[in-house]
Formats: structure tokens, C-alpha cells, sequence
């Protein structure tokens, strides 16, 4: 019924406004545009967390709006001002999530060991991240592809396969079960108790299956679409016993990065088997339980500023440091990477591959061209769970569900 409806109003939409098409009313109206970037502004200025993709067709004083959008505010707030503007509209924009084409399972629980996440639904779309076995989702639509929004707010496409589809009575189940976390940063989950077994798949660092039991030196697991197996105690830990011993001290969390030292550098990656600069920063710190925006230029503006001084004095050994394009009087910075201090002016980051280096010219690893883009850094460790941006498991929406 709601499809009949649709489908009479863009035939009369479509009547109406064909003479007017047809006399060059091809440019968008400059209200139009105008309101249009304003809403886009207010609601969705940043479209790698939420979307305002819309597209119009104007006759005269009828349009028609397509698209979809992640915020409800932001399409309230469009079909006012059109109305307000004395428009007459056949509304075909979609809020997501697509409840009534998903089925009502609108969240999904990641089904690979690394799930690679694109901008587009395609395997040749440039990949944008990445997101670990055992993390819950939002699906927000699927073509094909599912459309999805991770924990830290990213949103893109990945390949059905790589996430399971639930509701979120389901989500809720799988968030409240007890469950292993890898601490390997990579292994293998056997068919038997028995590690010349037949693998069900890999795993990395950060990964969580669910516990069925023991067995020996072994804990049975299952995956979020039903699978089960087998995962060497050495190598994982129930989450609840992880948790307990959880540090999240700077000392703790550069011991960590250290032992990704030499991973290689890889664009959109966030899993110990390839990492880009800010990628390492979301994993290391998400192996301590801590999660922060994606990108670099979305973590700089986390915690409190700081201004370096000349000497480094004022930085303290676990706050981010970043790179990039210097502000003028005509623009703000552009901050392209991000590294960990790790104190004597050293830090340490994912260029190539992950290495230390050091802002010192005396120093064996002095970094000439890093020092040259310095920009500034940030302090997060005292604000987790005090910004929105920054927060754990047990916090995180998507975790509570």
C-alpha cells in the first residue's frame, strides 16, 4: 500500500512538473541549495559518521526529495523549511536504518577475524577501515553489500558475509554472553581441541567469541553465525578475567604499541595483521579497552589541546601527537598523521611500518621531516568516559545494546 502511494505521487509529480522541466528549470533553486547545506552543516558536517546524501528534482514549486540520511532531525528539519518555503513535495527520503528492508535486524556482530569496511559497495572501492571478529555494528541498509556504522561512529560498506545480521534482542544476547578475548596478536580457532586440527578460521588481537566451555588446554567457542570451535587458553582469555587486570596507564599502553613493532603499514587498517597511523593508535588502545574516532583528524580534536613547547616539556609519555599542514591566516591546519609520545622526545607510530622515531637531531632515529609537519597534541588518558568520543565496552553504546 505504501508502495501505491509512493508510486501515485511521482506520477503526479512528474505531470505537474514536466512543463516546467521542459522551459530549463534545470538549476536548483538557490533557497533550495541553501537550506540544504545548511541542514547538512548543522546534522552531518562530518559524512564518515553521519549521512545527508540528498538529491532533488524541481519543477515550479513541486519537488522531489530522494536520498537518505542517518539523522531523522536532519529530514524534520528539511521538510520544514520546504513547506515553509511553500513547496510541494513528494518525500522519497529514507532515514536510516532500513527497518522494513533489513527485517528489523538492523544490528549485525562482525563474523571474520578482520572485516574490511569500503566507501563504496565494491570490492575495488577504496578500503576506508576495518572491524574486529565479535564487534557489534549498526546495519544501516543493504545492497548487496550491508551499509554499516562501527562502534567509534564510521560509517561505509562491507561484504555480507563479513557480518551476521541480528536483532537487537539478538545484539543484546551475544553483548551479555560470556566470551574470550584474544590476546594473541594472531592464532587460529581449531575444529577439535587440537591444534593439527582442521582451522574454522584465524584470529587477532582484540577478537571476542563466545565460551561453551573447556576442554583441556583448550576453550570451545562459537562465532556469532553459529560456528564452534576450538581456541588454545595461551592465546585468549575470558573477557571478564581480561577485564580485571585491564590497565590503562600510559606505561601500559606504549608496552603494547611496542610489541606491534614492525607490522606494516597499511591504509584503513586497524588489526595487528596491518596498520596506518591512526589505525595503530584505534587498536592500541582498543586492546586496553579504550575506544577513540577513527581518523586522525577526527582524534585531534578529542581531549584537551596542547601547544608543544620547543622543548617537549610539556608532553607526557602516552598523549598523541600530530601532523600535517600548518594553519595560515587563510586556513585551519589539516592534520594527516598521528603518532604516540613516548617521552625523551621520541614517539612512536605507523609510517611504513610501525617504528619509533625521535624529534631530537642528536638521536640515532631523528625524524626530520615528521618534526618539519609538527603540529600539536592532545592529552585523552584523563577524559575516558568523561567525552562522549572516548569510551570502553562497557560504556559504548553498541556494547550496552
Amino acid at each position: 500500500m505504501k508502495k501505491m502511494f509512493l508510486l501515485l505521487s511521482l506520477l503526479i509529480f512528474l505531470s505537474s512538473s514536466a512543463m516546467a522541466l521542459e522551459n530549463g528549470d534545470k538549476i536548483l533553486p538557490a533557497n533550495i541549495t541553501q537550506l540544504s547545506d545548511s541542514i547538512k552543516q548543522i546534522y552531518a558536517p562530518d559524512k564518515r559518521v553521519a549521512l545527508f546524501d540528498v538529491d532533488y528534482t524541481v519543477g515550479g514549486q513541486n519537488v522531489m526529495v530522494r536520498g537518505v540520511t542517518t539523522v531523522p532531525e536532519a529530514k524534520k528539519a528539511l521538510i520544514a523549511g520546504l513547506t515553509k518555503a511553500n513547496y510541494k513535495i513528494v518525500d522519497c527520503l529514507q532515514v536510516l536504518p532500513d527497518s522494513e528492508g533489513l527485517k528489523g535486524k538492523t544490528y549485525g556482530i562482525v563474523n571474520l577475524s578482520v572485516c574490511n569496511i569500503r566507501v563504496d559497495a565494491d570490492f575495488s572501492a577504496e578500503m576506508t577501515t576495518q572491524a574486529l571478529l565479535g564487534m557489534p555494528v549498526r546495519i544501516l541498509q543493504r545492497k548487496g553489500w550491508y551499509r554499516i556504522q562501527t562502534p567509534d561512529n564510521y560509517i561505509a560498506w562491507v561484504y555480507s558475509t563479513a557480518v551476521y545480521p541480528v536483532t537487537e534482542q539478538e545484539l543484546h544476547a551475544w553483548n551479555v554472553a560470556e566470551k574470550i578475548v584474544v590476546t594473541s596478536h594472531y592464532g587460529f580457532v581449531y575444529s577439535r581441541p587440537d591444534q593439527n586440527s582442521q582451522p574454522v578460521s584465524d584470529v587477532v588481537s582484540g577478537n571476542r567469541l563466545k565460551i561453551n566451555g573447556e576442554q583441556g588446554n583448550f576453550y570451545k567457542v562459537s562465532y556469532p553465525d553459529g560456528r564452534t570451535g576450538y581456541i588454545a587458553k595461551s592465546i585468549s582469555m575470558p573477557e571478564k578475567e581480561w577485564r580485571a587486570g585491564l590497565k590503562q596507564d600510559a606505561a601500559s599502553i606504549i608496552s603494547t604499541a611496542h610489541t606491534l613493532f614492525g607490522v606494516p603499514y597499511l591504509w584503513a587498517g586497524t588489526s595487528s595483521k596491518g596498520v596506518d597511523c591512526s589505525g595503530f593508535m584505534r587498536t592500541v588502545l582498543f586492546l586496553h579497552d579504550i575506544i577513540i574516532p577513527r581518523d586522525a583528524s577526527q582524534q585531534a580534536y578529542v581531549g584537551s589541546h596542547i601547544d608543544i613547547a620547543p622543548d617537549f616539556s610539556n608532553l607526557k609519555p602516552g598523549d598523541l601527537i600530530f601532523f600535517g599542514r600548518k594553519a595560515t591566516a587563510s586556513q585551519k591546519e589539516r592534520v594527516v598523521h598521528v603518532g604516540m609520545y613516548i617521552g625523551n622526545k621520541r614517539f612512536i607510530h605507523s609510517q611504513g611500518s610501525v617504528h619509533v622515531s625521535s624529534f631530537n637531531p642528536s638521536d640515532e632515529l631523528y625524524d626530520e621531516y615528521n618534526l618539519g609537519r609538527l603540529l600539536f597534541a592532545v592529552r585523552f588518558l584523563p577524559y575516558i568516559n568523561k567525552q562522549p568520543l572516548i569510551n570502553t565496552t562497557l560504556t559504548n553504546s553498541y556494547y550496552r545494546k
